[in-house]
C-alpha cells in the first residue's frame, strides 16, 4: 500500500469509528440512566397524571428512568459471569462452537415458535396469504392497494412461496408455522456466519469464544422468530454476503465475489432495508480498491464485484414485479415514494417521534392521486418544513431525536414479547409462552435490559478498540451498525426494526469486553499463563498488503484463571 493509499483508509475507519464511538456512546448511558418499555395499554388501564400519560393503545412507548446504581451492578456480575467461563469455552474449536450455538438455538427456538403459536396477522399476516395463495396459483390478491403501494414486498412474497411449494410437496397442512421454525433456522445459520467473521477479522480466540457465550443468552432474537417478515431471511443473506466478501480479501479466490453479490441481492430482494449492509459493503471494497491501483487484476475484479451486485439487488425485484404481473395479468400500480417514510420519520406520532403515522404516506399518496411523483413532491416540501422547523426550535429538535433514537434502540426488547401478545394465535398459548409472556414478562424484559447494557456497553469499547485496527474491515458491524442508526433516525422508527443491528451487536460486543478486560488485569492480583493467539492464513497472500503488528501483546491462558 502507498503511503496516501494508507492514510485513505485510515481516514475512512476513523470517521467510522468517531460515529460508531458518539451514537453507542450515547445509547449505553442512555440504557444506564433510563429504559424505553413496550406496553400493551387496554380499555380502562391508561394513565394521565403529572408523571405518566400513557393513552390505550396495543403500542404504547413509555419512557421510564433506572436505577443506575442498580445497572451498574448488575454490569459489573455480567461482566465477571463472561470471563469466568473463559477456561470452560477455550476448549471449543469454532466447529465445536458454531454446532453448539446452532443446536441450542434450533432446540429452543423450536420449542417456543410450539408453545407461543403465534399466527402471522396485518401487514405479516398479509404477505404470507399472498404467498400461500400464489402457491396455489391463486393471484388475485394483486388487486389489493397494498401491493402496488408497497411493491417490494413482492420480493419476499416470491421467497416464501417457493417454501411453501417445497412445504406442500410433503404436507397437505394450511399452517403457516413451519415458517417461524424455518426462521428459527436462519437465525442459526445467522449465528454461525457472525462467528465466522469474527474468527475472520479478529485474531484474539478469546472474542469468537465470548461471541458464541453471548450468543447463548441473547434470548430476543429466539422470541421474534415468530414475526415472520422477511427479517431473518434477509439477515441471513446478509451475512454471509459480507462473509464471502471477507473470505475474498483474505484469500484473493474470485470464486467468493458471485457468492457475495448474489447473496447480498437476495438479501435486499427480501427485505429492502439490508440496503444499508450492501452500502457497508461497498463502501469498504471501495476503499480496498484505493490500495490496489496498481493491480489490475485485482482492480478488474472488484469492480465487477460491484457491478455485480448493484446490478443484481437492483434489478432482481423489478424482475420479480413483472413476473407477477405476467402470472396474474394484474398491472402493479405506482408505489408509494420513499421520501414519504422520511416525511413520516421527521414527524410526531401517536406513539413515539418518528414512529409509524398514515398520514405522511397513505393519506399523502391518495390526496395525490395515487401518483408517486407529485407524492414525492409533497414529501420533500415536508421534509424541508421539519428541517427548518428544527433549525429554529433546537430544544424541541433535540428532544425529538433523543426520544426518537431512545423508543428504537433501548426498548431492550425489540418488540418480541409484543409480538407474542398481539398477533392471532393458530390455538391457545403454551405453558412456556404463558409464563414468559404474562406471569413473568416484567422480570424478563429486566433480564433483556440487563442483558442488553452488557452488549451496549461491549459494542462502545468495540468500536473504542477499532480505532487502533489497521484494517478497514475489522469496522465491518461498526460500519453496519450506525448505518442503521443514521437510517431510523430519519426514516420511519420502530423497535423491532433494531432487531438486525442488536443481533450484529451481539456478534461484536465480546471485542469491547476483551479490551476491557485486557485493562483491569494488570490490577488483578492473578497470575495467568501466556495464551496462544490464533492468526488468519492466508492461502494467496497479496504482495501488496501491508503487514501489521498485533493490536496488542498476547492473551494469558486462562483468561484470568488463577494457576
Amino acid at each position: 500500500m502507498t503511503k496516501q493509499t494508507s492514510k485513505f483508509e485510515n481516514f475512512v475507519r476513523i470517521v467510522i469509528c468517531i460515529f460508531a464511538v458518539f451514537l453507542t456512546g450515547i445509547l449505553t448511558i442512555a440504557s444506564l440512566l433510563s429504559t424505553t418499555g413496550m406496553e400493551i395499554i387496554r380499555e380502562g388501564e391508561s394513565v394521565d397524571n403529572y408523571f405518566f400519560h400513557l393513552p390505550e393503545g396495543l403500542e404504547v412507548v413509555w419512557y421510564y428512568h433506572d436505577n443506575i446504581f442498580a445497572n451498574l451492578i448488575w454490569l459489573v456480575i455480567c461482566f465477571a459471569a463472561c470471563f469466568a467461563v473463559m477456561p470452560f469455552l477455550k476448549k471449543l474449536s469454532l466447529k465445536k462452537e458454531i454446532l453448539l450455538v446452532s443446536v441450542w438455538v434450533i432446540v429452543l427456538g423450536s420449542i417456543w415458535v410450539m408453545s407461543s403459536q403465534v399466527m402471522p396477522s396485518e401487514d405479516s399476516g398479509t404477505v404470507t396469504t399472498a404467498s400461500a395463495r400464489a402457491a396455489n396459483n391463486d393471484f388475485e390478491w394483486m388487486e389489493l392497494p397494498y401491493f402496488s403501494y408497497y411493491s417490494y414486498q413482492l420480493g419476499y412474497i416470491l421467497f416464501n412461496e417457493i417454501l411453501i411449494r417445497i412445504y406442500h410437496i410433503f404436507s397437505k397442512s394450511t399452517s403457516l408455522i413451519f415458517l417461524e421454525i424455518l426462521n428459527v433456522v436462519f437465525l442459526a445459520a445467522i449465528y454461525a456466519g457472525i462467528l465466522i467473521l469474527v474468527k475472520k477479522l479478529f485474531r484474539d480466540e478469546r472474542i469468537h469464544h465470548l461471541t458464541a457465550f453471548l450468543m447463548l443468552f441473547s434470548i430476543q432474537p429466539l422470541l421474534a422468530c415468530v414475526f415472520v417478515y422477511g427479517i431473518y431471511p434477509g439477515m441471513l443473506f446478509a451475512v454471509w454476503g459480507i462473509v464471502f466478501e471477507v473470505c475474498y480479501f483474505q484469500t484473493e479466490k474470485i470464486r467468493y465475489i458471485p457468492l457475495s453479490a448474489i447473496c447480498i441481492a437476495l438479501a435486499y430482494t427480501i427485505k429492502p432495508n439490508y440496503l444499508i449492509c450492501l452500502v457497508a459493503m461497498l463502501i469498504v471494497i471501495i476503499v480496498k480498491m484505493t490500495g490496489a491501483l496498481k493491480n489490475i487484476q485485482k482492480l478488474a475484479v472488484c469492480s465487477a464485484y460491484i457491478l455485480l451486485s448493484c446490478v443484481l439487488s437492483f434489478s432482481l425485484p423489478n424482475y420479480i414485479a413483472s413476473s407477477y404481473e405476467n402470472r396474474s395479468g394484474i398491472e402493479l400500480q405506482e408505489s408509494i415514494p420513499m421520501t414519504s417514510f422520511i416525511a413520516m420519520g421527521l414527524n410526531e406520532s401517536s406513539n413515539a417521534p418518528g414512529w409509524y403515522n398514515y398520514w405522511h404516506t397513505i393519506s399523502n399518496f391518495e390526496q395525490h392521486n395515487f401518483h408517486t411523483e407529485s407524492a414525492s413532491q409533497a414529501s420533500v416540501e415536508e421534509i424541508k418544513k421539519r428541517i427548518k422547523y428544527f433549525s429554529e426550535n433546537k430544544i424541541y429538535r433535540n428532544e425529538f431525536f433523543y426520544k426518537k433514537f431512545v423508543s428504537q434502540w433501548n426498548e431492550t426488547s425489540y418488540q418480541s414479547i409484543w409480538n407474542n401478545k398481539v398477533r392471532m394465535q393458530y390455538q391457545e398459548k403454551g405453558k412456556i409462552a404463558n409464563w414468559l409472556c404474562y406471569e413473568e414478562e416484567q422480570n424478563v424484559k429486566s433480564y433483556m435490559d440487563i442483558y442488553s447494557q452488557l452488549i451496549f456497553t461491549g459494542v462502545l469499547f468495540g468500536s473504542l478498540v477499532c480505532f487502533r485496527k489497521k484494517e478497514i474491515m475489522q469496522v465491518f458491524f461498526p460500519l453496519i451498525i450506525i448505518g442503521g442508526m443514521m437510517y431510523h433516525l430519519l426514516a420511519e422508527s420502530k423497535s423491532q426494526y433494531a432487531m438486525p443491528y442488536y443481533i450484529l451487536m451481539t456478534g461484536f460486543a465480546a471485542v469491547g469486553l476483551c479490551w476491557i478486560y485486557d485493562k483491569i488485569r494488570p490490577y488483578s492480583k492473578l497470575k495467568t499463563k501466556p495464551e496462544k493467539r490464533e492468526t488468519h492464513e492466508r492461502t494467496e497472500p497479496d504482495q501488496n498488503q501491508q503487514v501489521s503488528e498485533p493490536d496488542s501483546p498476547p492473551q494469558p491462558a486462562d483468561s484470568g484463571h488463577s494457576d
